[in-house]
């Protein structure tokens, strides 16, 4: 009963079952057991035609206590028993395991592979990005130890039985070992923000030949390598999202804008100057809040622990490159749809905001309450928000056309004037209402 689970493809998945399922089917015995005997004393000895039907005289019964004392306790015990017999044997690491280091952050998987190459000198493997995919022989015991760049998530793999919680500063690990070759979903299962229910990867098991030629294949790496520095800022400027805060064209973002930004003079908020170089870029991925930009609120996240040298060094490279000399699409924020006209308002209106656009809306407000660099959307329309001046009002469309149009206008209270003014020339005025339509239905 209630067989749910995907299907068995580690060694110890059986067991993990068996648990989970005779815990189950036991407490669905005794909670029908129980309440059906409630259920039938009350229609038993019920009142009827308006009179009272007297229930037996029970003295009491040493066997009945007996029997609801000792069954139960038998039960526990046995559950307990192999609860934790099952539970060691998920935790013990067989000596030939193959071990994988594992990065969480917000919101992605990294993955680091050691091995031997042909002359016997030690190399590492990394993988990692969104939706990444990353790669384990079949019936071999695999230790993946883990550990989080940032907040506290959860590594779960269903069809392995597998999870734990990835703690910042400590170090956690699941042991499995693969028994079916195919490819298989992995979740965080820790809520760590708001693009937690994207944070996945997939999991590949293959043959021990596949996976050897797997681990030792460098194209990728080569690849990159023989990238000038500049074209792999480039990529790493999608990649890691740099392009959700600092256009490329001039425009104002949450950021500043990477054109023509290297070499500049830069006023600070604390009154300072400070010329944009290769070490003034450095300390700003690393540590972003230490030297913040007048005008621009300290929002970025640090990147110390996610970039290498080489990775530092080709997004410094993009950024110099960025002198004017070529031109640059400005980017769109509504997306094209053959069917656009076709959709409703609200359906429009949905698009508009979660459209992975720069700026997305998403990137500052949330849909599920959560605070991020802007106030959610969650109940949004309707209720009452204290401004930074000391006054209040009622979201209604008019404060909400205002906001998008002119976001400097009204700034909420307890949130930075960080949101970019540029979607007057963005996007149409349908546009807006449609956004303003869709705002009103998220609760």
């Amino acid at each position: 009963m209630f067989r749910y689970f995907p299907e068995q493809a580690s060694a110890h998945a059986a067991d993990v079952d068996w648990m989970n399922n005779i815990i189950t089917d036991l407490s669905l015995f005794f909670t029908v057991a129980i309440v059906g005997a409630m259920i039938y004393f009350a229609i038993r000895y019920r009142q009827r035609n308006g009179k009272d039907h007297e229930t037996p005289r029970i003295e009491g019964s040493h066997t009945l206590e007996m029997i609801w004392t000792i069954v139960p306790t038998i039960v526990s015990i046995f559950l307990a028993y192999y609860g934790v017999v099952i539970y060691q044997q998920t935790r013990e690491v067989p000596e030939n395991a193959l071990r994988i280091t594992a990065w969480g952050q917000k919101w992605f998987w990294d993955f680091e592979y050691e091995y031997k190459d042909e002359a016997g000198q030690s190399q590492v493997k990394k993988i990692g990005g969104k939706d990444v995919e990353w790669v384990v022989p079949v019936d071999r015991p695999i230790k993946l130890v883990m550990q989080s760049r940032d907040v506290l998530h959860s590594f779960f793999i269903p069809a392995m039985r597998a999870k734990k919680d990835v703690i910042p500063g400590q170090w956690s690990y699941i042991v499995f070992t693969p028994i079916k070759t195919g490819k298989y979903p992995v979740f965080c299962t820790e809520y760590c923000g708001k693009e937690h229910s994207n944070m996945m990867a997939s999991l590949r098991v293959v043959s021990e030949a596949e996976f050897d030629r797997w681990l030792k294949d460098r194209s990728a790496e080569n690849a990159l390598a023989g990238m000038s520095p500049s074209a792999r800022g480039k990529q790493l400027y999608t990649e890691k999202g740099c392009n959700a805060c600092h256009s490329l064209d001039g425009s104002r973002l949450i950021g500043p804008s990477f054109l023509k930004v290297f070499g500049k003079k830069e006023s600070l908020q604390d009154g300072t100057t400070v010329d944009v170089d290769e070490n003034y870029i450095q300390e700003s991925i690393l540590h972003p809040n230490k030297q913040i930009v007048e005008g621009y609120a300290p929002v970025m996240p640090s990147y110390d622990g996610q970039l290498g040298p080489d990775e530092i060094a080709g997004l410094i490279a993009f950024i110099q490159a960025q002198d004017g000399s070529a031109p640059v699409a400005a980017p769109v924020a509504a997306p094209v749809d053959d069917g656009w006209d076709k959709l409703s308002p609200l359906e429009r209106g949905e698009k508009l905001v979660k459209a992975k656009t720069v700026p997305a809306c998403t990137s500052c407000h949330s849909l599920d309450g959560s605070a991020l660099v802007g106030p959610s959307f969650k109940g949004i329309f309707g209720r009452t928000a204290e401004l930074q001046d000391g006054t209040s009002l009622v979201v209604d469309e008019a404060y909400l056309e205002e906001s998008i149009l002119n976001p400097m206008a009204k700034i909420a209270k307890n949130f930075a004037p960080a949101m970019p003014p540029v979607y007057g020339t963005q996007l149409k005025e349908q546009d807006v209402k449609d956004i303003v339509e869709y705002l009103k239905t998220v609760k």
